[in-house]
């Protein structure tokens, strides 16, 4: 991750006033001065608390400085938003007409931002932040924009820290851990990625993509699962599965691993519930590897229900839901997707966009799991932590 200097600028030790800090807290950075940093945290004032990856600034020889916003970008973004129609960046997702001026600002057709993020919003708006700019009359960098206005291309993963916690070598409670194996890690802090995957005892196992933390200088830690938020898309993750509209036959049968008994297609997945085995089996075709995959497929399927019930109980088409590692590779799916593991489904609601889905079912899914859409479809999955991303298409 790296930032540049826009304007001649202060790093500071504290994010005050410059006049309020001795001139041992604080030294100046020319415009056009790029930095490697390991991590930002935003911090009070419009400040940017950040890290500096391979050097030392001041007579102290430190790492960590408060920047004033406005005066830095992050640069070489691998996500890139170009403006294809003239439009307006907003601070809701809601018609320009309800908004004042100084809610909204005009973006001419053509202009390219790099992006940090990009997550749906309602309305078949996209809400992005900004890497290289700072707009309007208050320097914001995070606005919603309507989606078909907007080209993104490329994709990142970031994780913020939402409570102060300890990344870990081992995914154990802290007291088992030497001070050597744990290291300190505040709330709001960022950081870019590289990977992300359930891990025991409720944590999760990330691969920092430039940071290298802790005495050793590890970038591969755990982090407990509610401490932390995920946002990207994985590169590779543009899945162009489709529903098996065929009916599927009352009398086929199908043999779980792990369960004892014949299952069949057209019954539901629950008691009385919604969903069939044919929509999690792609009507037999995909039949579970193993019972892990089988739990999953269950475990998604409460979640589904619960979804039908939000949302109106509007019909609900299942693009696609267990996949084995041929068919994930062939519709495009991530390499570590969950519909390998069965707890995750892709699905279209009747009569409601799959942005408006997203945004309907964020805040109640929380840290249960993954939740996404495309402009076509929504997905969810009960990974156990919060991720949230945008297939871009």
């Amino acid at each position: 991750m790296k930032i540049r200097v826009t304007s001649d600028t202060l790093f500071k030790r504290s994010p005050k006033l410059s006049k309020e800090l001795s001139e041992a807290e604080k030294v100046f950075v020319k415009n056009g001065t790029e930095f490697e940093i390991e991590f930002y945290v935003e911090a009070a004032d419009n400040h940017l608390k950040i890290a500096l990856a391979n050097q030392t600034l001041g007579a102290d020889e430190a790492t960590d400085w408060y920047v004033y916003k406005p005066d830095i970008q992050l640069e070489e973004s691998a996500v890139k938003l170009q403006v294809i129609s003239d439009t307006l960046f907003k601070l809701r997702p809601v018609l320009s007409s309800q908004l004042s001026d100084q809610e909204k600002v005009f973006v001419k057709n053509g202009t390219q931002f790099d992006l940090q993020s990009y997550l749906p919003a309602e309305g078949n708006h996209l809400k992005v932040a900004i890497a290289n700019a700072f707009l309007g009359s208050e320097n914001r960098n995070t606005w919603y924009a309507f989606n078909p206005d907007l080209r993104v291309q490329g994709s990142s993963i970031t994780l913020k820290v939402i409570s102060d916690t300890l990344f870990k070598l081992e995914p154990k409670l802290s007291s088992e851990l030497t001070d050597n194996e744990k290291v300190f890690v505040k709330n709001g802090t960022v950081f870019e990625i590289t990977s992300h995957t359930p891990a025991e005892n409720g944590h999760i196992k990330i691969a920092l993509r430039s940071a290298f933390l802790g005495p050793e200088n590890r970038n591969t830690w755990y982090a407990y699962m509610p401490d932390v938020q995920i946002e990207g898309n994985e590169p590779d993750n543009k899945p162009k599965d489709s529903a098996n509209t065929a009916p599927p036959n009352r009398g086929a049968s199908i043999r779980l691993p792990g369960f004892q008994g014949v299952y069949y297609l057209a019954n539901p997945i629950l008691p009385n519930g919604n969903f069939t085995w044919a929509e999690a089996t792609h009507n037999g075709t995909r039949i579970p590897v193993n019972a892990g995959v089988v739990y999953g497929i269950i475990r998604v399927a409460k979640a589904m229900e619960e979804v039908r019930k939000r949302l109106g109980d509007r019909s609900i088409r299942v693009n696609s839901w267990y996949r084995d590692p041929k068919t994930n590779a062939a519709v495009g799916g991530a390499r570590f997707s969950r519909h390998l593991s069965g707890d995750a489904v892709d699905f279209v609601v009747s009569g409601i966009h799959p942005y408006d889905v997203y945004d309907r079912l964020n805040g109640w899914w929380g840290s249960k799991g993954g939740l996404a859409s495309a402009t076509v479809f929504t997905h969810i999955d009960t990974r156990g932590y919060n991720a949230r991303w945008s297939y871009g298409f």
